[in-house]
């Protein structure tokens, strides 16, 4: 991915607040223009058409609400509370990129609480919708490390989650050695590999 998750978060209401206020101007000087409407409120729009942006702009900051409140929770260990405040983020949003935020966040979620199933559904619909053709090599070996750790293959799955944070770490804008994400989803793998061969030992 071009940025990460978190930018691309504060980048979407940053747009948001922009978009608001240059259509709102805009549109207030063709009417001005046109119909010599004084009658404004704050921005310059006309009152009917501010209170439309006031809702889209109070949902976009819902929807961002919803986003902050699942990673605190994950943060907190509460991954199924989590889970549901990015379900309502999902339905919330209205572009391509608010959408892919979402599904990017239920599937850390669901692989944080080693669901592979359901982090593999989440990873492939983020990898066929919403991630950029040039940008999907990182997300196709998450889709396979997910698939092998589902079916318990863990020196697979270490394998190729070693292999997205490599492909993750040539992208643009990404920190020197991979993100932190990707690093943490393969010392997580990591982690279970070794439980798993202990119990073997036993």
């Amino acid at each position: 991915m071009i940025i990460n998750k978190k930018m691309l978060k504060m980048i979407i209401t940053i747009a948001t607040i922009i978009l608001v206020l240059t259509v709102g101007l805009t549109i207030h000087q063709e009417q001005v223009k046109k119909h010599k409407i004084s009658a404004v409120i704050m921005t310059g729009l006309p009152k009917e058409q501010a209170a439309g942006m006031q809702k889209e702009l109070g949902e976009a900051f819902k929807y961002k609400s919803y986003l902050d409140k699942g990673d605190e929770l994950v943060k907190q260990g509460k991954i199924d509370d989590a889970i549901k405040e990015y379900e309502v983020a999902f339905s919330m949003a209205k572009v391509s990129g608010a959408k892919g935020l979402a599904i990017f966040a239920m599937s850390n979620a669901y692989e944080k609480k080693h669901d592979y199933a359901n982090a593999l559904k989440y990873v492939i619909i983020d990898r066929d919708k919403y991630i950029s053709s040039w940008a999907k090599e990182p997300v196709v070996e998450r889709a396979i490390y997910l698939d092998h750790a589902l079916k318990g293959e863990y020196e697979l799955a270490v394998e190729h989650a070693q292999k997205a944070l490599e492909a993750d770490a040539k992208l643009p804008n990404v920190p020197k050695g991979g993100s932190p994400d990707y690093i943490q989803r393969l010392n997580d793998l990591k982690a279970a590999k070794d439980y798993i061969l202990s119990l073997k030992k036993k």
